[in-house]
């Protein structure tokens, strides 16, 4: 993986020309970040009427940490960062199957992965960046026209403006790569499953700083433990796609009652969390998956290009990387979009089918077993010492 960056050096401004990144997420705001060092008047647009908060913690480690460091935040992470955490996976009557503890003697490693709250993550990236882009909430892009010398883009609101680029940083349901690229089945790899992830504020279904995880086949409950708050992740697999409404949240929360109803272990409390609101994400788990990350002056950045799912635990992390190298990418390029994209592609690509084929494979097998043989062979793996996270 590359170890170079955007900001080594003060490159030479690219005659101040106006680029629009649409979403305010991890992949927008770092990529905002990078561009405003490269020179470029930076527009981003949010949809939401905000910051979208809420969720659970994301992992920063490997080449994350190294552009991190070159951003100047990387002390604000670590700052922040959660206490490691141990990791059970439990049976029925709660005893532990196996797991991995946490090393705190003198002789443990530094640490190499950390683990802070979504939120926190937002407001470190958006306050490297405030003051110097201009940040529209409520705003999303309703057309897009690729023309030689530039992007008409046509907002929501019926405002039009022109861009040299435009950065698709919006998520795994992208409206850039739909306006841009067409259906988004057509990019979407079904992984055979469902999520359901809700953060509660209670702090007795589960020690802190520690996560626990039950499985029966094709189902599966999963807490994380903090110091005020716990994570609640309930996962069921299926054989193909299924039919729901995603914005009928009761219609959801059904679902998850139906598929978790008469379980054991910690369930059942978990499940009366459930109906309490709306404040919950639920989607098919599933990867984004693309020949090409960008078409014309348009690019893709984070999910909205190379989704590699929840089961790979650095979604965070994948974003800040793509916005680190596609930047990279323009500052050794210049003007020479087209030469920039390509290379942003070619260079991270292996690395971004790596990262879902494990995810796919391995990933969903350890943590949503399917069936009895997937179960007994994560058992088998935990007794002897192969698993690994």
């Amino acid at each position: 993986m590359s170890d170079q960056s955007a900001a080594d050096e003060t490159p030479t401004p690219p005659s101040g020309s106006h680029v629009l990144v649409s979403g305010a997420s991890f992949a927008g705001l770092a990529t905002a970040f990078w561009l405003v060092r490269l020179g470029y008047q930076v527009t981003v647009v949010e949809a939401a009427g905000g910051l979208r908060k809420g969720g659970t913690p994301v992992d920063i480690e490997g080449e994350t940490i190294g552009i991190l460091q070159r951003m100047g935040l990387f002390d604000a992470v670590r700052a922040m960062a959660l206490p490691p955490r141990a990791f059970e996976f439990k049976d029925a009557e709660d005893r532990t199957l196996g797991g991995f503890g946490l090393d705190t003697s003198a002789e443990a490693p530094p640490r190499n992965r950390f683990e802070i709250h979504r939120d926190d993550l937002l407001e470190i990236l958006a306050s490297a960046i405030d003051g110097s882009v201009e940040l529209l909430f409520g705003r999303s892009i309703k057309r897009l026209e690729d023309e030689t010398d530039g992007v008409n883009v046509t907002l929501d609101d019926g405002t039009r403006r022109t861009f040299a680029l435009v950065f698709g940083c919006d998520g795994n349901r992208s409206n850039t790569r739909k306006l841009v690229f067409g259906d988004e089945e057509d990019f979407t790899y079904f992984m055979g499953g469902y999520v359901y992830l809700k953060v509660v504020p209670v702090t007795d279904m589960l020690p802190p700083n520690v996560s626990q995880v039950f499985s029966v086949p094709g189902r599966t409950a999963m807490l994380n433990g903090y110091d005020d708050r716990t994570d609640i992740g309930l996962a069921f697999r299926t054989a193909g796609e299924i039919e729901y409404d995603y914005r009928d949240r009761a219609q959801q929360r059904a679902m998850i009652r139906d598929h978790f109803a008469g379980l054991g272990w910690k369930v059942p409390v978990a499940l009366k969390h459930v109906d309490t609101d709306d404040d919950f994400y639920f989607d098919r788990i599933g990867q984004i998956r693309m020949p090409y990350w960008s078409k014309g002056r348009v690019a893709l950045v984070g999910d909205a290009g190379y989704c590699v799912s929840p089961v790979a635990g650095m979604g965070g992390s994948m974003a800040i990387i793509g916005a680190g190298r596609i930047t990279e990418s323009l500052k050794r390029h210049g003007a020479d979009y087209a030469a920039a994209f390509q290379e942003y592609h070619d260079r991270l690509q292996g690395f971004v089918e790596e990262v879902q084929k494990r995810a796919a494979n391995e990933g969903m097998a350890m943590i949503f077993p399917a069936d009895d043989a997937e179960i007994s062979e994560r058992d088998r793996k935990l007794r002897d010492g192969e698993l690994d996270l």
